[in-house]
This record gives structure tokens, C-alpha cells and sequence, in this order.
């Protein structure tokens, strides 16, 4: 974890390790009974959630961002605790996920993170978000579609994407976009970033 962060230049202030730690062991906990993630060794926890989440954080200026169908808070709860002075929403559908995502910021004492159970597309906070962003919600097309209600205008939608999932979305895509290359430190896959601005006015 300390090299992946060395390598990403981000600094282990407030014991930042630890709470990355705390969190990977609290996923592992309530993963026993709830099923929150597929990934279940330790170290793969902390290559392909903890750094794959904060290898984006460079490229994220947002303040006031929400994460969209977050699951165990990913990349949402590693955001908010990256960044205390931002504020962070979390959104998914499932129960068991966002009991989840409330326990860890009751564990950290959290105030700039907050969870929403429901679907996102029902959410009435028109206009309120500079920053959407989502890791395993849905195809960029979909995201958009669903949240474009939330976005404030010329703010940014941030789609985390695999190789594959890059390649076949961007096909049809029909909104002009940009894409950063993911380095995401001892993680042998191709990671992007996808950034859409909302320029629908």
C-alpha cells in the first residue's frame, strides 16, 4: 500500500495508510455475509479497489461530487477520505451496500461523506454536482442519461473503464469526450479514465 501511494505522489497524511487498511479489513468483515465485492484476497483488495481508486484522483477537480451505483463506496469513500474539503454523495440501489457504505463513515466520522439508497435517476437535487463519477454503474451513454438532471452545466461526468469496456462503449458514444490512460501501481490491466463535460446547454 505505502509504494502504490509513493508511486501514485500521494502523501500518507492523518495515518491515510490505516484508514485504507481499516476499510480494506471492514470490506473483508461485512463481505463474509453480504457479499459486497468478488475480489477477496487482501492484496488484491488493495491493488484493484484501494489504488485503483486512487490512481484517478489527479485527474478528479471536483468538489462536490457524486459517485453513482458506489457498491462498497468505491471509488466514493476513498475519495472522501482522500479529500476531507470536498464533499462526496454516494448512491446505489442495493441495501446491504449502502448499510455498508454508512457503517464505514460512522467508523471515520465522516462529515464530508454522505449515502443515498435508491436509484439515482429518482434523486431531485437538480443542477447540484460539479463532478459525477462511477466505477461499475453502467455504460457511459447510461450514466449520463440518468444523471444529467444532477450535473451542473460545463461540470464533468468521469467514467472509471477496463480496456475492454473503453473500447466497445467508445464505439457508439455519441458525446465528445477525453481519455487518460490509468497507471495503477502492481495492476497488470489497462485502466482509463473517461471525462465528459456537460455541455448540453
Amino acid at each position: 500500500m505505502v509504494s502504490g501511494l509513493e508511486i501514485l505522489g500521494i502523501e500518507n497524511k492523518n495515518s491515510f495508510v490505516d484508514k485504507l487498511l481499516f476499510y480494506k479489513d471492514l470490506l473483508i468483515k461485512w463481505n463474509k455475509t453480504y457479499n459486497l465485492t468478488g475480489i477477496t484476497d487482501e492484496q488484491d483488495i488493495i491493488t484493484h479497489h484501494l489504488l485503483d481508486c486512487l490512481s484517478v484522483t489527479k485527474f478528479v477537480s471536483a468538489k462536490n461530487i457524486m459517485d453513482v451505483g458506489s457498491g462498497a463506496g468505491l471509488p466514493g469513500l476513498i475519495l472522501a477520505l482522500c479529500f476531507p474539503d470536498r464533499k462526496i454523495t454516494m448512491v446505489d440501489k442495493v441495501g446491504k451496500k449502502t448499510a455498508f457504505i454508512q457503517q464505514v463513515i460512522g467508523e471515520f466520522n465522516l462529515n464530508n461523506a454522505r449515502v443515498l439508497n435508491g436509484r439515482v435517476e429518482d434523486i431531485k437535487n437538480y443542477k447540484h454536482y460539479d463532478g459525477i463519477i462511477s466505477r461499475a454503474f453502467a455504460d457511459m451513454e447510461t450514466m449520463i442519461k440518468l444523471t444529467s438532471h444532477l450535473l451542473l452545466d460545463g461540470a464533468n461526468w468521469y467514467g472509471m473503464k477496463s480496456k475492454k469496456s473503453r473500447d466497445s462503449e467508445m464505439i457508439t458514444m455519441k458525446y465528445s469526450y477525453h481519455v487518460d490512460k490509468i497507471d495503477v501501481p502492481h495492476l497488470r490491466a489497462e485502466r482509463y479514465l473517461i471525462t465528459v463535460v456537460n455541455a448540453t446547454n
